[in-house]
């Protein structure tokens, strides 16, 4: 492709911008519209990263935004609890100054809402509130509910999560650690996350956020004076990454990961893959490489949470316990990142077995459990 190339970025989020600062660095000039008036505003993430987001991208990222430094987490389910410890396993961050720190340097429009796609011969028409825009190449990097998906019409299969947010002024007894207490083991849950500052961000993804964050922050002791409130979209599922030259990446793609929900690693890698691609001038590439590196951990993960989904309360409870027996392994073996050796770490503990052999049972016996998964397949 040729560097003269005009590429159109719809989305000035983390992973809008990064692929722009890649492609930049290969030697485009990609232009990025943006819907909001500022960067960074407004905030639509629990803001904890894991720390090869810092350490395992192409590009190297400031450090600027990082407000605390997370050691572990104290987890529970239905009063079964553990409390795992990792040294440095994770990042509580400004997503402000991330997005804003990642946009310096490039194209942003703001104030420019992306309303429509046409196409003439080789060219796009990108159509928004503030005129028309040419491009050889559209990325669609605008969110769970993107509308260059829509336009586009890639095909997709996919749920929206609804996910709610305060951040509370409390001290908390250790800064360093996390809480997370499991409304289903392992897709909705509610958490606290020290900002290290003398505020705490609690939240909840779950069907009735208002409602479950309200409770949680009651019966945990969250409480307190609420000085900010974040919403947003967590989409879970899959969908199409390239048609013609239209291509979608971060939470656009549903690059999410499964189990937890987080998705800015993910989709800073996935824009890797995608520039790389755009840069080879192979953008049919993307996708291909994209299911090389993640397909096998996102299928493992979405098997387990679909099948968590479907068990009886008291059987999760017991698997639940099983994971707490099993915490010096999980420590050892788990990646904050692939989720699924999480599941290779409790192998080692005999008491799975027979849950396993009971889960397999109500896995059969669950005829729409099973549609769904050769559905999903």
């Amino acid at each position: 492709m040729k560097k003269s190339s005009q590429i159109v970025i719809v989305g000035a989020g983390p992973i809008g911008s990064y692929t722009g600062k890649l492609l930049q660095s290969y030697g485009f000039d990609p232009l990025l519209i943006e819907e909001h008036p500022e960067v960074g505003k407004p905030v639509q993430c629990a803001g904890i990263v894991g720390r090869d987001v810092f350490e395992r991208t192409q590009l190297p990222l400031s450090r600027k935004s990082i407000l605390n430094t997370i050691e572990g987490a104290n987890v529970s389910f239905n009063g079964a609890k553990f409390k795992m410890k990792r040294p440095g396993v994770a990042q509580i961050i400004s997503r402000e100054v991330f997005d804003k720190e990642l946009a310096e340097g490039l194209r942003v429009r703001l104030n420019t809402r992306f309303t429509g796609l046409s196409k003439s011969k080789d060219k796009y028409l990108v159509q928004t509130n503030k005129g028309d825009f040419e491009a050889d190449v559209v990325i669609g990097a605008d969110g769970p509910n993107s509308k260059v998906r829509k336009e586009g019409k890639f095909d997709s299969n996919l749920k929206l999560y609804k996910g709610l947010q305060y951040r509370i002024k409390l001290e908390v007894p250790d800064k360093k650690m996390v809480d997370v207490r499991y409304i289903k083991p392992f897709s909705l849950f509610n958490w606290m996350i020290p900002e290290g500052n003398g505020v705490v961000r609690v939240g909840t993804l779950s069907l009735k956020p208002l409602e479950e964050l309200e409770k949680y922050i009651k019966e945990s002791g969250f409480e307190g004076l609420i000085v900010e409130k974040n919403a947003g979209l967590v989409p879970i599922g899959m969908t199409q990454l390239v048609k013609e030259h239209l291509a979608l990446v971060g939470d656009a793609a549903c690059q999410v990961k499964p189990m937890t929900s987080g998705g800015i690693f993910y989709g800073l890698k996935s824009a890797e893959i995608l520039a790389r691609a755009i840069n080879d001038g192979k953008l049919h590439q993307y996708e291909t490489e994209w299911k090389k590196a993640f397909d096998l951990e996102i299928k493992i993960s979405f098997l387990i949470r679909y099948v968590m989904e479907s068990l009886s309360d008291d059987l999760l409870h017991s698997l639940f316990q099983v994971f707490g027996e099993s915490i010096d392994h999980i420590e050892k073996e788990a990646d904050f990142e692939n989720h699924s050796s999480t599941m290779k770490a409790i192998l080692v503990n005999p008491r799975f077995y027979p849950l396993f052999v009971r889960a397999l049972f109500q896995v059969l016996s669950n005829p729409r459990l099973i549609m769904r998964l050769l559905v999903k397949k």
